[in-house]
This record gives structure tokens, C-alpha cells and sequence, in this order.
């Protein structure tokens, strides 16, 4: 959270003391780090792990198919760093993603998508409503980074639930991350330096509203010169819980639908191992995972 300013105390003025002449702070030249940084290249390095993500998917959908899964669609795929890392495992593997910002998608095409070489026309990038009909049906379906937290309204929420369960294969697996836990509503601010780099990561809840459960949050880059990438992206959230959207998820038809937290260590910090519980943990915060099964 922002802190007060610092305020002098005392009764009336002071007389200011005499100061010695200030020294010029010679301005850098040329742009700032701020304007020379690429967002969704800090945003890959501080928030994805590609390979991590599917990992776990490849986990969850063996651990009741006893099968590896082949067709992956990605809702809300951005850069596509996920669909990417997927095709990598073999020429039997696909991929589909949807995003509705084209610059984002383009991004994606150049930086994730054209190292592939041939892999990359395993990739099906799509400009559309992730609600909207792929290709192919899926045998795993994820929206991650907690993106479909777009949807305000139950209805517009079991709508994208059913257009889920509709496109994944007869055995498909949906997957979304989640997080919460009594700091996940507060207003506050948080900040860290990205692995090999100037930067700072900066997560801002920036305001929430207990009646209607909306919460705007952003992120921010914070630089060594001193610049700021403010408002890099910005997110108009409803905040959802486990319990809604596990209802919801068996309302729209999903026969079964696991939740998996994150494995704490003696300190309570988190491991970036997930485990199924019946029961989760009651923390100030929290990472998840939602496993739907058809």
C-alpha cells in the first residue's frame, strides 16, 4: 500500500537554513529505459513460465486419461508463449490460440512463433471471441493468467463455460489458474526486480468493490534511471472465487472438476509445486489451479 507522506511537525514556520548550492544532476542523454522497454517482453520474463504451464496441463490430463494429451487450445493466448512452448514436445502436437488484440497476436507470430520454424504451422493463432469455435476440438483447453476474470456477469461467464466444454474433445480437460486469499481484494501494491534485468515488476490492485466483486488491477515497470512504464497493462476484473466458478463449471456439464494449490515451504512461501486438495488453505494469499473434466 502507498504510505503517507512524511510531514514536519511543530507550531508555526521555521526559517529555512542556509544550503549550500545544489549540484546539477547531469540529465541522460538520449531516451529513458522506459522508452526503450518492450512490455510484453518484461511481462514473459516476470509473470509466464511457458514450460511450467505446460507441464502441468500435460499433468492434469494424464492424471485421469493415462494419456498425453495432443491438441491444445489457448483462450486469451496474448503472445502465445504457451501455444509456442507446446508444439516444441513433437511434430504430433497443435496448437490453437485466441486473443481479440491483433498487435498482441503479431507480437506473438514474430517473437514466439517464427523461431519454431516448420513447428510454427502447428500454431493456429485466432483474432476472436474466445467464445467463437476453433479447428479442431481440443483435448486440452486453458485460460491462465487469469484473464477470463473479463467476464463480469455469471451469465457471461457460464456462456464461455459452455462454449468450453463444447469444443474440447469427448475426454478434454479445462484448465484456468486462479488466485486468492484475504490480501487478493485489498488495495495495495507490490513490487520486485525481474531476473536479469533493470526492471521491476510492479503488481497494483488498484481499487475493488465488495458489491459488485469488480477490481481493477495493473501492472508497471519500474526502471535503475529512475523511469516508469506506468499502466504497461491494466486489467477491469470481476474477482471471482472457487466456489463460483466450480458450480459453474459443473452447471454447464463437467463431471468432475479438481482444485490444486500451490505447495507451501516451512516459511510459506510458494514452491511452484501444486497439488489436488479437497480443502485448500486459508492464507492471506494464495496460487490455484481449477482441473474440469468432461
Amino acid at each position: 500500500m502507498a504510505s503517507p507522506k512524511n510531514k514536519r511537525k511543530g507550531k508555526g514556520r521555521t526559517k529555512p537554513k542556509k544550503q549550500g548550492a545544489k549540484k546539477k544532476v547531469p540529465k541522460p542523454k538520449g531516451p529513458s529505459m522506459a522508452q526503450l522497454a518492450d512490455p510484453h517482453t518484461l511481462y514473459e520474463i516476470a509473470v509466464q513460465d511457458a514450460e511450467h504451464d505446460v507441464q502441468f496441463l500435460r499433468d492434469a490430463y494424464k492424471r485421469v486419461r493415462r494419456r498425453l494429451p495432443r491438441r491444445l487450445r489457448e483462450d486469451f493466448c496474448g503472445t502465445a508463449a504457451v501455444c509456442a512452448e507446446w508444439v516444441k514436445q513433437g511434430a504430433d502436437f497443435h496448437a490453437e490460440g485466441f486473443d481479440l488484440d491483433g498487435p498482441t497476436l503479431e507480437w506473438g507470430r514474430e517473437r514466439n512463433l517464427a523461431p519454431l520454424g516448420g513447428a510454427a504451422r502447428r500454431v493456429i493463432l485466432h483474432q476472436k471471441d474466445v467464445r467463437e469455435e476453433g479447428l479442431h476440438r481440443g483435448d486440452v483447453t486453458c485460460a491462465h493468467n487469469f484473464s477470463y476474470q473479463v467476464f463480469h456477469h455469471r451469465s457471461q461467464m457460464m456462456e464461455y463455460f459452455e462454449s468450453v466444454h463444447r469444443h474440447l474433445d469427448d475426454e478434454g480437460v479445462f484448465v484456468l489458474d486462479m488466485y486468492g486469499g484475504w490480501e487478493a481484494t485489498e488495495e495495495l501494491e507490490e513490487e520486485r526486480w525481474i531476473d536479469g534485468t533493470k526492471a521491476k515488476y510492479v503488481w497494483d490492485q488498484v481499487s475493488y468493490s465488495p458489491v459488485t466483486g469488480r477490481q481493477d488491477c495493473a501492472i508497471h515497470f519500474r526502471f535503475k534511471d529512475g523511469s516508469e512504464l506506468r499502466n504497461a497493462f491494466y486489467y477491469e476484473w470481476r474477482h471471482w472465487t472457487m466456489p463460483e466458478l466450480r458450480e459453474i463449471l459443473r452447471e454447464v456439464g463437467f463431471a468432475r472438476v479438481d482444485a490444486w494449490f500451490e505447495v507451501l515451504d516451512d516459511e510459506g512461501d510458494g514452491t511452484g509445486e501444486f497439488r489436488p486438495s479437497d480443502e485448500g488453505m486459508n492464507c492471506e494469499s494464495w496460487l490455484g489451479y481449477l482441473v474440469a473434466y468432461k
